[in-house]
């Protein structure tokens, strides 16, 4: 395998799976479903019923498919004024997740590679992440569609794209939207309008094409969709004699990155821990200590280390909601400072919404990480 930063898409225990990795370490990991007709999917689009409203929580409860109530804040309301018995079109914007149900949301939204239409707003912005002269450019572009109901973000990708190529999918998004929003005015509840798109498809949009030298699958029908959808660098692996799966050894580096210890380079180790309420990640020096060295920049080398597999580990496991990781202590505010920022600057290398909220007088980390699947220990059972 000679992709140093590589997007793979393969099988494995019968769950479709998509991971990122560089220099052959994981980084990213979507699981997809079994039965994805089973379970409403994060994208799906329905014609809902209003089944109930808490005041005192704010809480609107929405019937998207028999038996199937979802939760939606009242701020997802749009403005609107909602009654027990509406008929709303609703997009599913959380999967349940243990008890907790499904969240829905009545600001549509249609995702493409360069754009993102929304029925949230009618603005017309440009990812704050394009650069000034590139927003220069692109400006003209949105003012096409200034006179369009709809909200337009022109994502990160569409820096250095083509204008032409861009506009088609504005247009293609745009058209899209209204035609769906027009007919739900017809259709019975619990339609579904649209179907979500393929569990890989909004990790591979999340990307720039610099981040990856290639992606790479065996399963025939997401080559084929990839290449439908234009998508660049796609290879498809067809030695049925050995597997994809056997190849990259995904089974040996899913169990190390399910296991309760992670030993680092210099002895030291993290133990992580989830409970029901947080997890919690301990930063323990093991091995490390071997009498050469201070304590405290043995403590700051390992700390450092630390960091770095502990920003990894968030994301390959998926860890979500509140996260505490307990570091060795260190004496020197200088050393605390820098790690902190190195800290950080790992944790902005996510593309779940992640972050570092302070280092307490303990030493403790606290990280908040948006929930977004399901963590690698539910996925596959672990």
């Amino acid at each position: 395998m000679n992709g140093r930063n590589e997007i793979v898409i393969t099988q494995y225990r019968d769950r479709p799976i998509l991971f990122y990795q560089s220099e052959n370490r994981l980084y990213d990991l979507v699981v997809g479903e079994r039965h994805q007709e089973e379970a409403p999917q994060v994208g799906d689009i329905y014609v809902g019923r209003v089944q109930n409203i808490v005041q005192n929580i704010r809480a609107v409860f929405v019937e998207i498919k028999e038996g199937v109530i979802c939760y939606m804040p009242e701020t997802e309301c749009a403005g609107k004024k909602i009654r027990v018995g509406d008929d709303l079109v609703v997009q599913v914007k959380k999967a349940a997740v243990k008890t907790k149900q499904p969240v829905v949301t009545q600001a549509i939204e249609l995702v493409g590679y360069y754009c993102v239409v929304t029925t949230q707003n009618s603005s017309k912005q440009i990812s704050k992440k394009i650069g000034e002269e590139e927003k220069k450019r692109l400006q003209p572009l949105l003012e096409e569609f200034s006179e369009e109901e709809y909200g337009i973000v022109l994502r990160t990708n569409a820096a250095e794209a083509g204008l032409a190529v861009i506009r088609e999918e504005c247009e293609r998004l745009v058209g899209e939207l209204h035609s769906m929003m027009e007919h739900s005015r017809y259709r019975v509840c619990f339609s579904r309008l649209r179907k979500a798109d393929p569990f890989y498809m909004p990790y591979i949009r999340s990307c720039r094409q610099e981040e990856y030298d290639r992606i790479i699958t065996d399963i025939r029908t997401v080559y084929d969709d990839l290449q439908a959808q234009g998508v660049d660098k796609v290879q498809f692996y067809e030695d049925s004699s050995y597997p994809l799966e056997k190849l990259l050894g995904i089974g040996t580096k899913l169990q190390k990155v399910s296991e309760k210890r992670v030993w680092l380079k210099s002895g030291g180790n993290l133990v992580i821990e989830p409970t029901e309420a947080l997890t919690v990640i301990d930063v323990n020096t093991g091995k490390a200590i071997d009498g050469k060295r201070s304590r405290e920049t043995t403590f700051f080398k390992i700390n450092c280390e630390a960091a770095k597999e502990v920003a990894r580990q968030i994301r390959v496991r998926n860890i979500s909601g509140i996260i505490l990781v307990d570091f060795i202590d260190m004496k020197n505010k200088q050393n605390e400072r820098q790690l902190f920022d190195l800290l950080q600057g790992e944790l902005q290398k996510d593309k779940t919404r992640t972050s570092l909220i302070d280092i307490t007088k303990l030493g403790l980390a606290e990280i908040t990480r948006m929930k977004t699947r399901a963590p690698l220990w539910e996925s596959f059972g672990n």
